[in-house]
């Protein structure tokens, strides 16, 4: 019989995959700015109102939520790489069908591609769990390729400037530039992650997991289970909410900055700043979520989202006002993404039902997200800037409710590891 050929040293492939997820997310975030900071331009240019502005952007993370489902059963069957490079074809394919509804002024097209968009923003959201997958400190991994994004994710907006002119040129709607630049960014991404991830994370690390994991139950089995663990709750209730607050309310962000006057290159530098505030946190929540607790860092994140509603609805329409709701949004935002992942991959669930938990969280924000951003366009409409903000992070009073009566069971002492992780040479059980 013939024998597999030996692992590689996995602190040797952890820090290559590091490395080619970094990569990847760089184009990725790219082109993910394109759906978060023109989608709701292009709507408004499309429809002539501000009322729907906000689809595109729900319909994204709708769409990455579902295509997270999806997704999470590609990698569970075949690997981090297949699912993730699918993920990211199917953004490309999206970004091709924005372009079209722009050039077609056909608004059904635009909701579709947007739809379809969310495909990059699942592969974008679901690499944070590779880079989990062989490390001994999880949060920080996590955080580092949350932090990788952000370059691409701030550098996107701030090109909706010069892409526009490079639109018109062709015949296409200013918004359109960054969709434009989105298709070669999802592919770029795609491509390296299918020619250079290689061996697979997810695969590695189920090859050096214990032999004595129970069999899953499959179907609504497995859902049950998950859903049926405390930790899990908690975990996809913070992402639920995180995502809620911080897309409701950045959904119209620009539509009410282009209302109040800022011209099309200032949207995009506050809406980059916002994104930073998103991503640039991540090292210090990732490393706060190994030493104190993720629970407490997604505590912190609810307060920092509560706080941005209450300077929102004060601020109105002065723009010092708007922007620092929208940078308290994304650190709030940030805590919660960390905190939530950290808390959902320490989860005690076997290795066969982890990515069926990934999925699920990603659903879990995508849906929240649509919720707030099908409604923001119209409370922006019909009650202005301030009673948005305040709408979107009334939710957070329930997340802290929910995690104080979580550390009083628990007295904040989650393990920091599953009980059916793989045994790694050299790696510290904490």
């Amino acid at each position: 019989m013939s024998t597999p050929p030996p692992l590689p040293s996995l602190p040797l492939l952890q820090r290559r995959t590091m490395r080619v997820l970094v990569v990847a997310q760089l184009l990725g975030a790219l082109g993910l700015a394109a759906g978060g900071t023109a989608g709701a331009l292009l709507a408004e240019h499309l429809t002539g109102g501000a009322a729907a502005a906000g689809l595109p952007l729900s319909l994204l993370v709708l769409g990455s939520g579902v295509g997270a489902v999806a997704v999470a059963r590609v990698m569970r069957d075949h690997g981090r790489r297949a699912g993730l490079a699918a993920a990211y074809l199917a953004g490309t394919i999206g970004a091709v069908l924005v372009v079209a509804a722009a050039g077609w002024r056909s608004w059904p097209l635009l909701l579709v591609g947007s739809l379809l968009l969310g495909g990059g923003n699942a592969a974008v959201m679901l690499a944070r769990y590779a880079a989990a997958d062989l490390s001994s400190h999880r949060a920080r991994s996590i955080s580092a390729v949350v932090t990788a994004a952000s370059v691409g994710a701030v550098a996107g907006p701030n090109l909706l400037g010069p892409a526009g002119p490079v639109a018109e040129a062709v015949g296409l709607p200013a918004p359109a530039g960054l969709f434009l630049l989105a298709i070669p960014a999802f592919l770029a991404a795609a491509l390296v992650l299918v020619a250079f991830l290689r061996p697979d994370p997810l695969q590695v690390a189920r090859v050096a997991a214990p032999s004595g994991e129970p069999p899953a139950a499959g179907g609504r089995g497995e859902l049950a289970v998950l859903l049926g663990d405390r930790h899990i709750r908690l975990a996809l209730l913070v992402l639920a909410v995180a995502n809620l607050a911080m897309v409701g309310v950045m959904a119209v962000a620009p539509v009410h900055l282009h209302h109040h006057g800022a011209a099309m290159g200032t949207i995009g530098l506050i809406v980059g700043a916002h994104i930073a505030a998103m991503y640039l946190p991540s090292p210090v929540t990732g490393w706060l979520a190994d030493a104190i607790g993720a629970r407490r860092v997604a505590a912190a994140g609810a307060l920092l989202l509560l706080t941005a509603g209450a300077v929102a609805a004060a601020a109105g329409s002065a723009r010092v006002g708007v922007i620092l709701a929208l940078l308290l949004l994304g650190v709030g935002w940030n805590a919660g993404l960390i905190g939530g992942s950290a808390l959902l991959r320490d989860a005690p669930v076997a290795p066969s039902l982890r990515t069926r938990a990934e999925g699920l969280g990603e659903l879990g924000m995508g849906a929240a997200a649509a919720v707030g951003g099908s409604g923001a366009g119209l409370l922006l409409a019909g009650g202005g800037f301030g009673l948005l903000g305040l709408v979107a992070a009334a939710p957070c009073l329930l997340l802290l409710v929910a995690v104080a009566a979580g550390g009083r069971r628990q007295a904040d002492a989650l393990p920091a590891g599953p009980a059916f992780d793989p045994p790694v040479p050299g790696r510290a059980r904490h």
